[in-house]
Parts: C-alpha cells; sequence; structure tokens
C-alpha cells in the first residue's frame, strides 16, 4: 500500500520539519519546493501544504488522486477552482491573518506618501528638484471607511485610531467590530460613503463583489475622496475608477491590485500623479513563514483528530 504523504509547496524549516514528522509519522513528508521542475508521484498526497494552484490538473483531475485537504498560503482564492474543490470534497484553508501586519501598514505607508508629500518629493529627488508646497493634509481627524473589516480591516481600524480618525467599518452583517466607531452593511455604503474622507478597499473577489466600486458608489463620495485598493483588483472597475479620478471625485488612488495583472503598460494609471501603484507587494510579510506555518500546524493537529479545521476553513458557497 503506497505510503500517505503531505506535499510541502512552502519552504519549511528544520525545525517545522521536525514538528511534522513528530504529529503525523505515518505521512511520508515531500518538499515539492525542492523539485525544481522534476517530476514527482502526487497519487499518495492527501495534503499539500502552501498551495497556491500547483499541480491542480494531477490533483483535481486525476481519478487516482487521494488530495482531502490544501492549505494555501494566499489571503485569496478566487484564483482556484472552487467548484472542483467542493465537488471533491477537498477541504480548503488559506493564509487569512498572516498578511494583516504588513496590509495595514502598507495602508497607511500609501495614505503618508501622498497626504504628506512624501510621493512627490520622491520624484522629485530624481530629478534634483526643490519644491516645497504649502498645502498637506492630516490623517488626524479624518473619516476612514474600511470596506471588508476581517482580519486585515480590524488592524487597519486598529492603526487608524493611534492617527485619532473616525473609523467606519462595512461588512455584510453589520455586526459590531473593535476599533470601529460606526458599523454598516455592504449595501448601505452607497448611501453612506459621503461620510468617508478616506475609502480603504479590502474586499476579497467574488461573485457579489465583483465590480462592487462602480460608477454607482464613486459618484456617490465626497468630493475629493483618497481611495486605497488592497483587497482584489476585480471588485473595482478601472475605468469607473480613472474616470472618478478624472473628475475630482478621488483625488489619489493606491492601488496594490489591479484587474489585469501585471497592470499592462498601455494602462492610463501609469502615467497619473494622483495613482500610486504598487506591484501586488502590500501583503509581503517579514514573518510569513512562521504564521502560515502556525495555521497548518493547528489545522493538522485537529485533521489527524478528525476534527473540524479551526482556522480559516473556506465556505465554498461563500467563496471565502
Amino acid at each position: 500500500m503506497t505510503k500517505k504523504s503531505i506535499l510541502l509547496m512552502q519552504e519549511t524549516t528544520k525545525e517545522q520539519l521536525q514538528t511534522l514528522k513528530e504529529l503525523a509519522p505515518e505521512y511520508e513528508l515531500i518538499k515539492g519546493w525542492e523539485t525544481d521542475g522534476k517530476e514527482i508521484s502526487l497519487e499518495s498526497v492527501e495534503i499539500i501544504y502552501g498551495w497556491t494552484g500547483q499541480y491542480s490538473q494531477e490533483l483535481l483531475e486525476n481519478e487516482k488522486s487521494q488530495l482531502k485537504w490544501a492549505q494555501g498560503k494566499a489571503a485569496g482564492v478566487d484564483f482556484l477552482d472552487l467548484g472542483k474543490l467542493k465537488q471533491k470534497n477537498i477541504l480548503l484553508t488559506n493564509g487569512s491573518g498572516i498578511h494583516s501586519v504588513p496590509i495595514a501598514e502598507s495602508v497607511f505607508g500609501i495614505l503618508l506618501a501622498y497626504a504628506r508629500g512624501i510621493q512627490k518629493s520622491v520624484k522629485d529627488q530624481q530629478t534634483k528638484t526643490w519644491e516645497q508646497v504649502d498645502k498637506l493634509m492630516e490623517l488626524h481627524g479624518k473619516t476612514i471607511m474600511i470596506v471588508g473589516t476581517g482580519k486585515i480591516g480590524l488592524e487597519v481600524g486598529r492603526l487608524a485610531k493611534a492617527f485619532n480618525m473616525k473609523t467606519i467599518g462595512v461588512n455584510r452583517s453589520g455586526r459590531d467590530v473593535e476599533y470601529m466607531d460606526q458599523l454598516i452593511k455592504q449595501p448601505e455604503l452607497v448611501d453612506q460613503v459621503k461620510q468617508a474622507d478616506i475609502v480603504i478597499n479590502i474586499l476579497p473577489h467574488t461573485d457579489q463583489t465583483h465590480y462592487f466600486f462602480n460608477q454607482d458608489i464613486f459618484s456617490q463620495m465626497k468630493k475629493g475622496t483618497l481611495f486605497v485598493n488592497v483587497g482584489r483588483g476585480p471588485t473595482v472597475k478601472t475605468d469607473d475608477l480613472i474616470a472618478a479620478l478624472d473628475n475630482g471625485q478621488i483625488a489619489f488612488a493606491g492601488l496594490d491590485v489591479f484587474e489585469t495583472e501585471p497592470l499592462p503598460e498601455e494602462s492610463a494609471l501609469w502615467d497619473r500623479e494622483n495613482v500610486l501603484i504598487t506591484p501586488h507587494i502590500t501583503g509581503i510579510a517579514e514573518h510569513f513563514k512562521k504564521r502560515l506555518f502556525a495555521i497548518f500546524e493547528e489545522n493538522l493537529k485537529a485533521y489527524l483528530a478528525e476534527e473540524k479545521l479551526p482556522v480559516n476553513l473556506i465556505d465554498y458557497d461563500q467563496q471565502y
């Protein structure tokens, strides 16, 4: 009988490998990150760690596949075949929470780059131009609307309170969330968005959130709103965002994610002085390896005990 195996697509430390050997001695550990394009046997793989869609066809289409659980390394799962995973009753957990600190810090880095003139100063430095501005914005006292109040939104809210900002959280249920002065449901956003000086999009991409930010919402924003997208690119209709930038409804957009990635060279976003583009880097975490393994370890203990996976189990109907 073929021994069951765990396919490791995320590099692990010696200590982490030893932990896995002690937790799951009956499983063979396959260091998938070391294969360097070499063929590996996947028929024995029951668990995959650090999955970003590698070997999807072999794992999901092969009738001999034994895959039962995949631990993803990203927070988003919209790039995976959720329908096929559900059909085959494969458990899926994601990396939600790992990225909350770096993304929240990036949000404020992006905002400060614009509000305190840092973005312009960086450009001026390249041409050795000394040009002081006479008007800059303070975050202190501003109202920030955080659309998506999961772990990232919670951390954004916590940091916002350090700037003495008013926080408005937006989620599907309107449930209370720490660090939010006010909570509203997603359908109410179009009527409430005028309250905000700053809007932060942290939505996942689902059927319900596709082009969630469009002309209908942009047109209701306060003139001169700052907009930051660190959620998913397809939740924003790019043409409508550009129109809102053109008419001044949005004064500045900080964008880390896009409908098409990499962002095409011909995109009108590249040449705009009121847009700051980062190449999908806000989630890069200094302590990523440690945080992801902590999620996997806790879930693995539950999996081996035949218990429900306790951390970040994806609801296929909700798509996150």
